[in-house]
């Protein structure tokens, strides 16, 4: 049996029920919650007061005993480096106070799945006398402290929504990084950690046809060359598969699977890379990494951030790995562009720091001879699109075949009741239990073609979002719905253009494709397995959404084609691309690699951080092992995990 730990907090029962109370109302309820909360009795017991008083509660938030222990664990666990993971930021313009001097031997931009893996396998092998850093554009994150009320989230949202100045970075800190575009919009992470923050964690391998389309390398088109490297990253990751209707959610998922079909691969309980009990847990909670984490308490906040410290973020796993092998991380410091010396690379940034409501920017360089542009797609395109000159030459392909990998959302509204989707944070006993943000996906597959197939996975609300939702569904308790998120094979035909001084993606024709009306066609059948109705909100416009952007420096045997090639290296496309004399290989501009996203060629139609992860896996065996670099590397075998 596991082992039990009170928080000290008394557990709250939670009457869940129906209302009539519509859309409007519960717009309208925020003056009725903050007249009923401070005493005002003309509000009367019938039922919608004590609705209405949740409503309320659920836009204010607090300590708690779950975050104050979230957030000494990870004081704990990092006490040797001053209880975080972030070097303090004058080391870094300390360093680069002589601006000719190769500051670092490897210098790896972002910190998400790409960028961290790359960073924690270059480091077991670095010789100690060279330096390695890890710059990231957001802010250090520390579980306990993320926004868990619609005001919070709205004010960690880095870009402007709505209005005039619509799509500018005007927080450039918040950890929900927004990017607008006219056909597409993208929800990605900022912080140390990148994606791995505000992701679902779902853990899914692709079909193998992906593989041999036709824009991927030759060397990657059997499956099998990535298969240890999948292992290598589920063994980081600490991987769980969700217990047999272990929420509501999970088990009306089933039952609305299991009036769609009786195949076996159709509906899956999803391995996820969230501590789901002790398993991986030593006597003092600490993990493989040496980090100190807690069971997950099924409060269906994933996406908001995990103040429980039952995530598996990349701060749990990888980044320790690489702090442990004295790389130096640097936070608040958005890369600009990249500049080729004689012997080194200079990379280009700005410090960004926030104060009182108020943005200061800080320009500084430092000289690296090897660069790893992990800022995740489309970001690394961008800066190696800002970074074009005679020096650097790029691939016209370059920023070119974006995906979104097919995401889409829709939402069954009108079900009986009982399916508890909205999440209820570090709050111990505040709610039924919710679940991971999501637990199982549904593989509609029939087709023959692979690029038919689609995706469907359940999904919860995070409090932060929960009274926008309860409104926009009307469904105050968000007990009567159920979330849909798809995944497919898009076409890839996204390109970043610059606009007003911003990289955008520009996809003309995307919102009226065949392939978004076949999603909309599966996400009808499943509302009516589920019972209900199917509901399409157009409140935040008629654009896509992804948090899976992909592509933008997509890998290819072709410089033509791809901006990368197998193994991460950038095209030098000088001449039009030549063969290297010394190599009789493309040529590529040595020393400059990108590993993350961006590198994907095609969608993948699951959900794609094990893929990233593994393929990051393999650049990283490869810049160590790679003769060019073996002055830097020891000979020695990986240490940790």
């Amino acid at each position: 049996m596991p082992r039990q730990h009170s928080t000290g907090e008394k557990p709250n029962t939670v009457n869940p029920g129906k209302t009539s109370l519509n859309r409007r109302g519960v717009l309208k309820s925020a003056v009725a919650v903050g007249a009923a909360l401070t005493g005002n009795q003309s509000l009367h017991a019938d039922g919608r007061l004590g609705k209405l008083v949740k409503i309320g509660q659920r836009a204010r938030s607090g300590q708690s005993a779950l975050k104050q222990r979230a957030a000494s664990d990870y004081a704990r666990s990092l006490q040797a480096y001053g209880g975080r993971l972030a070097n303090p930021i004058h080391d870094l313009f300390r360093t680069s106070q002589n601006p000719d001097s190769v500051h670092f031997s490897v210098v790896v931009i972002g910190s998400g799945y790409g960028a961290s893996i790359a960073a924690a396998r270059i480091s077991q092998r670095l010789g100690d006398q060279y330096r390695m850093c890890i710059l990231e554009r957001g802010k250090e994150w520390v579980p306990g402290t993320f926004p868990d009320t619609f005001s919070a989230v709205s004010a960690n949202a880095s870009n402007v929504f709505a209005g005039p100045t619509k799509g500018q970075r005007a927080r450039p800190l918040g950890v929900f990084n927004l990017m607008m575009n006219d056909e597409v919009n993208i929800l990605s992470g900022n912080g140390l950690g990148g994606g791995s923050l505000i992701n679902a964690s779902i853990a899914l391998r692709p079909n193998s046809k992906v593989f041999q389309q036709q824009r991927w390398p030759a060397a990657l088109n059997n499956a099998e060359v990535l298969h240890p490297y999948y292992d290598r990253v589920a063994s980081a990751l600490s991987l769980s598969r969700t217990p047999f209707d272990q929420t509501p959610k999970v088990r009306i998922r089933r039952q609305a699977a299991e009036q769609i079909s009786r195949q076996p691969d159709f509906f899956d309980r999803s391995n996820i890379s969230v501590m789901y009990d002790y398993r991986y847990l030593d006597e003092e909670f600490r993990n493989s990494f040496g980090m100190i984490q807690r069971p997950c308490t099924l409060c269906g906040d994933c996406t908001n951030g995990c103040n429980v410290g039952a995530k598996n973020t990349l701060a749990m796993n990888y980044l320790p790995v690489a702090k442990h092998n004295g790389t130096e991380i640097y936070t608040q410091v958005e890369v600009n562009s990249i500049e080729k010396c004689a012997g080194y690379y200079r990379v280009h940034m700005t410090h960004i720091e926030e104060r009182n409501g108020q943005v200061s920017r800080t320009p500084l360089q430092v000289n690296s001879e090897l660069v790893v542009v992990g800022a995740g797609s489309p970001a690394s395109a961008a800066i190696l699109l800002d970074s074009q000159d005679e020096k650097l030459q790029f691939s016209p392909s370059l920023g070119r075949h974006w995906s979104g990998n097919g995401d889409a959302i829709g939402f069954v509204t009108g079900l009986p009741g009982g399916n508890n989707i909205g999440g209820f944070g570090a709050f111990q006993g505040q709610g039924k239990q919710v679940g991971p943000t999501v637990q199982t996906s549904l593989n509609f597959c029939d087709d023959e073609d692979f690029r038919k197939h689609l995706l469907i996975q359940d999904s919860s609300i995070p409090r932060g979002a929960k009274n926008l939702f309860s409104a926009l569904l009307r469904d105050p308790e968000l007990d009567h719905s159920m979330v849909m998120l798809g995944m497919g094979h898009d076409e890839s035909a996204g390109r970043l253009v610059k606009k007003m001084g911003r990289w955008q993606i520009k996809w003309e024709g995307l919102k009226s494709s065949a392939y978004r009306q076949r999603v909309f066609r599966h996400f009808e059948k499943l509302a009516k397995a589920h019972g209900g109705r199917y509901k399409r909100l157009k409140a935040f416009g008629d654009n896509l959404v992804t948090v899976h952007p992909l592509g933008g420096c997509g890998m290819s045997d072709e410089p033509t084609e791809g901006a990368v090639n197998h193994l991460g290296q950038v095209f030098d496309y000088q001449q039009g691309g030549y063969l290297d004399a010394g190599t009789g290989e493309l040529a590529v501009h040595r020393g400059l690699y990108v590993s993350d996203g961006s590198v994907i060629p095609t969608a993948l139609g699951v959900n794609p951080y094990m893929t990233i992860g593994a393929i990051s896996e393999r650049i990283a065996n490869h810049i160590v092992n790679n003769p060019e670099h073996s002055h830097l590397f020891s000979d020695s075998s990986f240490s940790g995990s």
